[in-house]
């Protein structure tokens, strides 16, 4: 007899066609995360390297110290000399010192830029990960692991297939599914299929990366004088 009304609170619950529902739905959020993936590696790839390029921005203001004042009184300096007054100065190419000078400016406008890049490209990896925290508390497993890297697209795939196929089989509904239990139950999966899908209004490429790599490139590429030179110069004013 409770064998019978066993089977018969299943029915009730409708156990079975809850379960394949979920499980509709659940195929529906793998596909748009399989279709936006390619758009979602474009978020993280670009983590370390302006993790790596706001370290370096923060060793070149180290770097630069006082120059920047220093440098422009010395390219006016050397602009107000004829050339015998360069002479007697033991400078032999007026043009060549205030291009070595000038490596300075030129570096601290690099950083600028970069400085500039690095923070549009952190407020959009914010801005997507702020929108990845509301997916995980609506049920969707996080796609990290360990140092918060991004794991293969296979691999999160089989996560989401693993737990499509969890909740399918069981039910947490402690009451009859009408009405508002109803809802309750699928209202994260509409969420999560409708959002996803919707993630990413144009898809993003990695213009943005190289920008920010190439001017990262150039900053690294920039040689300041070395502080025995500067300190002569220095002394010319």
């Amino acid at each position: 007899m409770s064998e019978r009304n066993k089977v018969l609170e299943k029915v009730l619950m409708l156990e079975k066609p809850l379960g394949k529902t979920k499980e509709m739905l659940w195929s529906n959020i793998i596909v748009s995360v399989k279709d936006i993936w390619p758009s979602i590696q474009v978020i993280f790839e670009p983590i370390e390297l302006v993790k790596i390029a706001i370290e370096a921005i923060q060793k070149v203001k180290e770097e630069l110290g006082d120059k920047l004042e220093d440098a422009n009184r010395l390219i006016h300096f050397l602009n107000n000399k004829n050339r015998y007054d360069l002479q007697e100065l033991n400078i032999e190419d007026k043009t060549e010192t205030i291009l070595e000078i000038r490596k300075v400016l030129s570096k601290r406008n690099l950083m600028l830029n970069l400085e500039e890049k690095c923070h549009n490209m952190q407020v959009a990896i914010d801005r997507f990960m702020t929108k990845l925290q509301i997916f995980r508390e609506k049920g969707l497993p996080s796609p990290l692991v360990i140092n918060d890297k991004l794991m293969t697209q296979l691999d999160y795939d089989n996560r989401l297939r693993y737990l499509t196929k969890e909740q399918a089989s069981t039910s947490s509904i402690k009451a009859l599914p009408i009405g508002k239990v109803l809802y309750n139950t699928f209202e994260n999966l509409f969420f999560l299929e409708h959002e996803i899908k919707h993630l990413f209004f144009t898809k993003p490429n990695f213009s943005k990366y190289t920008e920010v790599d190439e001017i990262y490139r150039r900053m690294m590429n920039v040689k300041l004088p070395d502080a025995e030179w500067w300190e002569t110069m220095t002394d010319l004013l």
